[in-house]
């Protein structure tokens, strides 16, 4: 038995700005100091793999639409969405489809978010972004412990998670110190580490064109080095065919996806045909 690999999906690979495709999930709950219950709303970029987080206190479509909101303020606007079924997520999207986008496209230039919704009971389909939330959830737990935060200081930690998070290397890291240092989701959200600023009375038009083609020639060359490294080296991975022969005497495992209950079928291979030969075990 062998499986073929497939194509990596289109909007994992295209080129696109930072959070343009991004995957959304939550994490929790987390117990608060006095103020209840709260969730971790993450929105993974689908291409460069950062994060961004936001705190909700509950579970709503409406207190939901107010951390989309939070995070297009200041990530920007995202042109696709993945997620999986929940209420909040189905609800968000039947209130955001109810206006009218024809109107709004015509005079804004705004055009309408895209949802794609995972088949239900798959959470494997959004192993993307499930990945990431695992991520978080370990570095809470290495973080806090049994500690109890006020809303504030949670607050502040998934911000430290999420810079954290961001710069973690994509890429191979070298031991060479001549190398170039791996790519990280960061170098992408943040182009001028510099908060100062130059002289404006030195300024003039041919300088200021040549200093925007310049930085316009290292973001090009940036994302050039993440297709040619980060992607080719998923792509290869992708790829790997895997294959399992069974032989006579293994046990071998079998399951029927057609079935609500989860059902295991063991039984030993005595020889190789296309017969099937198990005896059920319900689990």
């Amino acid at each position: 038995m062998s499986s073929e690999p497939t194509p990596l999906p289109p909007d994992r690979v295209t080129d696109c700005a930072p959070f343009e495709i991004v995957g959304i999930d939550l994490a929790g709950p987390l117990f608060l100091k006095n103020e209840g219950k709260m969730w971790i709303v993450l929105f993974t970029c689908a291409v460069y793999r950062a994060i961004h987080l936001e705190l909700v206190n509950s579970l709503s479509s409406n207190t939901f639409l107010l951390a989309l909101r939070l995070f297009i303020a200041r990530r920007g606007r995202p042109r696709t969405i993945y997620c999986d079924n929940g209420t909040n997520f189905r609800g968000a999207s039947n209130d955001l489809s109810k206006l009218n986008w024809s109107k709004i496209l015509k005079e804004t230039r705004t055009p309408k978010i895209f949802w794609k919704f995972i088949p239900p009971t798959a959470a494997w389909w959004g192993g993307w972004w499930e990945r990431l939330v695992r991520t978080l959830k370990n570095l809470l737990k290495r973080t806090l412990g049994k500690s109890v935060l006020t809303s504030y200081e949670m607050y502040t930690v998934i911000c430290d998670c999420e810079s954290i998070i961001n710069c973690r290397p994509l890429t191979y890291v070298s031991e060479n110190p001549e190398e170039l240092i791996p790519l990280t989701p960061s170098m992408f959200l943040i182009e001028n580490r510099s908060s100062s600023t130059g002289d404006i009375e030195e300024l003039n038009s041919s300088s200021l064109n040549k200093r925007i083609k310049y930085r316009s020639k290292l973001l090009k060359d940036l994302r050039q080095r993440f297709r040619k490294e980060y992607l080719g080296q998923l792509v290869q991975k992708h790829n790997e065919k895997h294959s399992c022969n069974p032989q006579v005497g293994e046990i071998v495992l079998a399951g029927d996806d057609n079935k609500k209950t989860f059902v295991l079928g063991f039984g030993e291979n005595c020889r190789v045909d296309s017969r099937a030969r198990w005896e059920n075990s319900h689990c």
